[in-house]
């Protein structure tokens, strides 16, 4: 019958054994049982700035990290009414890093760009949004305006990028839970003959583990 040697004898929890060709217990300590829980430490919408420090025993910190949205170009009116460019939407990724407990970190969430004005000719261009950073653990860049309507309608801005992370599709961008949600990070639409919308601010979800 296997039997734990002298060695080996002890409390221990969720314990890692090793057993010998006899089928004694040589050797046991408590082990980790299994990864620890995920914790939410932030959850912020732009434009805002502060700090965030991560428990004090976790080792990782996780994070998604969305730029905002540009404005959307002005539109023309007069004659030959058109509507301004859509903005391009802020980049969206996931980020995970090794990092001490009790580490401190700066983070700044960007805001949504501001659309441009209306005009007789043509319309003005949008504002692009700003990004969103945590430091040394990655930033999302945001979204480029959209250019006034002439014409025609303006030309949408291009998208931003989270370089270093893990890309996640806009479509799967994060929403906050109003009865007409807002999705973060998206570029703001244009408006026939009026001025362009505004971006949607970025975001930022911190976890550690």
């Amino acid at each position: 019958m296997p039997k734990i040697i002298k060695p080996a004898k002890g409390t221990y929890t969720t314990a890692d054994i090793t057993v010998d060709s006899s089928g004694r217990v040589i050797t046991a300590s408590s082990g980790s049982g299994g990864a620890q829980a995920l914790n939410m430490l932030l959850a912020a919408e732009g434009p805002s700035a502060s700090n965030v420090t991560t428990g004090n025993s976790s080792s990782t910190v996780i994070a998604y990290i969305a730029g905002a949205g540009g404005g959307a170009g002005g539109g023309r009116n007069g004659n030959q009414q058109s509507a301004g460019g859509t903005g391009g939407s802020g980049g969206f990724g996931f980020y995970t890093a090794p990092l001490a407990s009790a580490t401190t970190k700066a983070y700044n969430v960007g805001a949504g760009g501001t659309g441009g004005n209306v005009g007789g000719g043509s319309g003005l261009t949008g504002a692009a949004g700003s990004s969103t950073t945590l430091t040394d653990i990655g930033t999302a860049n945001a979204g480029n305006a959209g250019s006034g309507g002439t014409s025609s309608t303006g030309g949408s801005g291009s998208d931003g990028s989270a370089p270093g992370g893990t890309d996640i599709p806009y479509s799967w961008s994060i929403r906050d839970d109003s009865e007409n949600p807002v999705q973060y990070g998206q570029g703001g639409r244009g408006n026939n003959a009026g001025t362009g919308g505004p971006g949607n601010p970025g975001i930022l979800v911190v976890y550690d583990q």
